[in-house]
């Protein structure tokens, strides 16, 4: 299994992407950046912790029984540190997306909460807010795609069940992050697809972000909510994961 990614790892993401698209699209591809300046925030360590924990405690354990500590913490720490990747490409998504529209970007910020770009201007039109925001769910909904793919071919070849459950893990993972995205609350993607959407039917961005800011306020409200209920309930794992993101979207 491999370890989790150290920052330069996650931090070579995005340009060894970039490079070698433009390697392959050829002068068309110009709008691509070679290098997009990655900053890793310490939260990105506690998001691989927490999926370690969550991954070895619970899921791992469950789909392949009886199985020893070592191998279930090393299945947690590989699954944990590809998901990790996972989200990073989702976030090159964003920035591949935003170069595209003609966007400069300066940077990308990874944290537990997933990402974010630093762009040199906002988007000036609802129509290349939208294409910068699905850019990220479709790279997830992509990943869970080839995930799946890995997880058919490891049973089909017979391979290590563990191994198996750990490629089903990311695939279901990178589903979870498209469809928590798609939710209509800033700072999730959903939420900036709402942003453009009421910007283009009201032509006012203000009331646009009057909007989500509201939807975002709510539905960090009812995660923290839902993280009272799973911890009273006795449900560790979840409750944690619930209110740090109902803090990460309410303070977002």
């Amino acid at each position: 299994m491999p370890s989790p990614p150290s920052p330069r790892d996650v931090t070579s993401l995005a340009q060894v992407t970039a490079h070698r698209l433009r390697r392959r699209s050829g002068p068309r591809a110009a709008w691509i950046p070679t290098k997009i300046p990655v900053t890793v925030a310490p939260s990105w360590a506690l998001g691989l912790g927490l999926t370690a924990w969550t991954v070895g405690d619970a899921l791992l354990p469950d789909a392949v029984p009886d199985r020893s500590i070592a191998a279930y913490a090393a299945g947690a720490v590989g699954t944990a540190a590809v998901l990790a990747l996972t989200l990073a490409f989702h976030e090159t998504a964003h920035a591949l997306a935003a170069a595209r529209a003609g966007l400069g970007v300066r940077g990308m910020t990874l944290s537990f909460f997933g990402g974010a770009l630093e762009l040199a201007e906002p988007p000036a039109t609802p129509g290349v807010e939208l294409s910068v925001a699905i850019a990220g769910p479709l790279a997830s909904a992509a990943a869970a795609v080839v995930a799946t793919a890995a997880h058919v071919g490891l049973v089909f070849a017979d391979a290590d069940p563990l191994l198996a459950a750990s490629s089903a893990v990311v695939a279901v993972g990178n589903l979870l992050v498209a469809a928590f995205n798609c939710i209509p609350a800033v700072p999730l993607d959903g939420g900036h697809a709402l942003h453009a959407a009421v910007w283009a039917v009201t032509g006012r961005e203000e009331t646009a972000r009057r909007v989500t800011t509201a939807t975002g306020g709510a539905l960090g409200v009812g995660l923290i909510g839902l993280a009272v209920v799973a911890s009273a309930s006795a449900d560790a794992a979840l409750a944690v994961w619930l209110g740090l993101l109902g803090v990460s979207v309410y303070s977002g």
